[in-house]
């Protein structure tokens, strides 16, 4: 093939790439937004407490596996990428289509090794596409795409229970007022974003509460700011977040 005829070509595969990508995240994004507005009964506080620019880490609890996305994304005024777990997919398919999606909207992907470990009586024939040997790949990665973002500006919502309270995987339901102890990762990714000397991640947690009558509603609330630099270790930023959040979604 003529070279000159190359560049054309790579040019528009990437403008119909980017084309792809901004659709993708218009719709994703107005889905949710119309979602949280129109299906949910939302109340939100403190929504002032998110910084109009810069770096910002939101912490949040994790109620329900599509819910919490939804009302966040509906309701900050500011875009936000969200760090997800994709080992529930169950097929290639499915997988290829999740991993596609995530790609295009600029969100993380994980895999958590606990649930690929778990056994059948936990989750629906615990059919994952995923294999336990690829968690470390996709945890490089995701830590990888979370510092490269907070880099950037930019937001991002993470769950640090790592599980929602109802979960479409699961078989079995946690108590409504239940609450998973907070992973450390959550507290890394800031260290490791900030490490670069400029960058300077704002983290706001997010108390989440739910009741439903006729349809679902939502006590969305979020906290004063923290910083890392402002406390004396990983483990004592990631106790104060989970106590925050904790009295957010049920103080």
């Amino acid at each position: 093939m003529n070279k000159n005829r190359i560049k054309p070509i790579q040019w528009a595969y990437r403008f119909a790439a980017s084309i792809i990508q901004r659709l993708s995240i218009y719709m994703v994004y107005t889905v949710c937004a119309l979602y949280a507005r129109f299906a949910l009964r939302v109340t939100v506080e403190g929504l002032e407490q998110i910084p109009a620019c810069g770096a910002v880490l939101l912490v949040a609890r994790h109620y329900h596996h599509l819910f919490d996305g939804c009302v966040l994304i509906g309701r900050v005024p500011r875009r936000i990428r969200i760090l997800v777990a994709l080992d529930g997919a169950r097929s290639r398919r499915s997988r290829s289509f999740l991993e596609w999606l995530c790609s295009a909207l600029g969100w993380p992907v994980l895999l958590r090794d606990d649930r690929l470990r778990d056994n059948r009586a936990k989750y629906r024939g615990n059919t994952s596409a995923y294999t336990l040997n690829e968690c470390k790949r996709y945890m490089r990665h995701a830590v990888t795409g979370a510092v490269r973002l907070l880099r950037n500006n930019e937001g991002l919502l993470i769950f640090p229970e790592a599980y929602p309270t109802i979960d479409a995987a699961s078989v079995s339901r946690r108590e409504e007022d239940s609450f998973l102890p907070f992973r450390s990762g959550v507290a890394r990714i800031v260290e490791i974003a900030e490490r670069d000397g400029r960058t300077r991640v704002v983290i706001v947690p997010v108390g989440l509460r739910y009741a439903h009558h006729r349809r679902w509603q939502v006590t969305l609330r979020f906290g004063s700011p923290l910083r890392r630099e402002d406390f004396p270790s990983t483990q004592a930023l990631v106790q104060a977040l989970e106590e925050w959040v904790q009295k957010l979604s049920f103080g």
